[in-house]
């Protein structure tokens, strides 16, 4: 009876030490050698984040297994340890992961310095045209307070003349524009043609922050806008306006507002003038997901500029409006140039 009990005994044995090595789990970092991985896919948990805010990596199998913990991970080319990356200074990051002999997609992210706090450029839309004999009082107006700070953007809207705007009629009825001259702050509040009107605007720090990158090759120019909102904002526009300087065209001139009392002003030199807007002159909608505190909303165009224009007197001007119209801060740049967001 004891040997067949011992008997019993070591066939049971036998049995869960087969069964203990028929199976292995599948899950974290695990694989299953019959079903083997043949790619990877690599996710960062936020493609902008500011300095010293850790982003973290996961790596997917193709068989859709979270197989982070045995992968490798590589930030601008460099191993790190581990699947975090505190970057320590402003900047533009690659990462990707392998994983055996497997490489994974490559994910891009960017570092800048936290600011809920931006510089305001105040916007001024100048409604003219060379046939306006009160025209160059708000154009000497404009330029002389040019002089006083670096934050007046402004956009001559032509009508009547051979620089007319093509879209100048929507513009005209958008924001009231019955006579000339006629410039509006900020697209709310037409410029009582004091210096203090602006200069009171650009004092205050606005919560959007905007940058511009620009390239040219041949005739053809890319605008990369970027937007930053140091609050949750909704319904937001986005304008992006081309304007070109150096315009030469007589002038109707009834005064000596500053460029003395000819008239006409014979070849007089018109700047800042809107030659094409890249959006609706009125701004393209931007998604509330969006535009949320700390996001960067990004958006690229490309235009071909006309033979008739001279891209090398163009310069970009782009603002972030509200469903009333206001603008909330704006930026210009010449073409081929990169900008930063100006914190302050």
């Amino acid at each position: 009876m004891r040997n067949l009990n011992l008997f019993f005994y070591s066939l049971l044995f036998l049995f869960i030490v087969s069964c203990e090595g028929a199976y292995e789990e599948i899950g974290e970092g695990s694989s299953n050698p019959s079903n083997p991985v043949t790619s990877i896919t690599l996710s960062v948990s936020a493609e902008n984040v500011a300095i010293n805010n850790e982003v973290i990596f996961q790596v997917l199998s193709d068989k859709n297994d979270v197989i982070t913990s045995t992968c490798k991970f590589f930030v601008n080319d460099k191993e790190i340890v581990g699947n975090k990356y505190t970057p320590g200074e402003e900047g533009s990051f690659s990462v990707y992961a392998t994983y055996n002999a497997l490489k994974s997609n490559i994910k891009n992210f960017t570092a800048s310095v936290e600011a809920s706090n931006f510089k305001t450029n105040v916007l001024v839309e100048d409604y003219t045209g060379a046939w306006c004999g009160y025209c160059p009082r708000v154009a000497y107006k404009l330029k002389e307070l040019e002089k006083k700070t670096t934050q007046l953007i402004t956009v001559a809207a032509h009508y009547g003349d051979s620089f007319q705007y093509s879209k100048i009629a929507p513009m005209m009825t958008a924001f009231s524009v019955s006579g000339f001259p006629t410039a509006m702050v900020n697209r709310t509040t037409k410029w009582n043609e004091s210096d203090s009107q602006v200069l009171n605007a650009v004092s205050s720090s606005s919560k959007v922050g905007l940058l511009i990158e620009s390239s040219l090759s041949g005739s053809t120019i890319t605008v990369k806008v970027k937007a930053k909102f140091g609050i949750t904002y909704t319904d937001l526009k986005l304008g992006v306006f081309l304007l070109e300087d150096d315009l030469i065209e007589d002038q109707r001139n009834y005064a000596d507002f500053g460029y003395g009392a000819a008239d006409p002003l014979v070849g007089f030199e018109h700047d800042n003038v809107l030659r094409v807007s890249l959006t609706d002159p009125m701004g393209d909608a931007i998604a509330s997901s969006s535009t949320e505190n700390g996001d960067i909303f990004e958006k690229e165009f490309t235009y071909e500029i006309p033979s008739e224009y001279n891209k090398d007197k163009m310069k970009i001007v782009v603002f972030i409006s509200k469903n009333d119209k206001t603008s909330l801060n704006a930026r210009v740049s010449d073409i081929g140039t990169t900008q930063d967001f100006e914190g302050v």
